[in-house]
């Protein structure tokens, strides 16, 4: 199994998810953190099953919410960098 290591910008960009989903309906957030928790597991498990885009980096898309977890394996490590809203700029995807 591999170690998670999430990095304090991407764990910013899920709080700052959690809040905003939870003033648009109360438990909206918490179902946005679950699902991020399933995609954690899964990179856990299995980091390798997501291709290598853009500098070697991996995203994971979020089901049911408009976000990707972007992330780069290094030996055992899965280093998530971010949380990303997919329809803001891409160029922009660590904060």
């Amino acid at each position: 199994m591999f170690q998670l290591i999430i990095k304090e910008a991407a764990d910013r960009m899920l709080d700052d998810a959690y809040w905003w989903y939870e003033q648009q309906l109360p438990g909206l957030g918490e179902r946005l953190f679950s699902e991020v928790e399933i995609c954690f597991e899964k990179l856990r498990q299995h980091p390798t099953y997501y291709s290598e885009g853009r500098e070697n980096y991996r995203q994971i898309i979020v089901k049911n919410f408009p976000y990707k977890i972007i992330f780069e394996i290094i030996e055992t490590d899965v280093i998530v960098y971010s949380i990303f809203h997919t329809s803001r700029n891409p160029d922009n995807l660590f904060g």
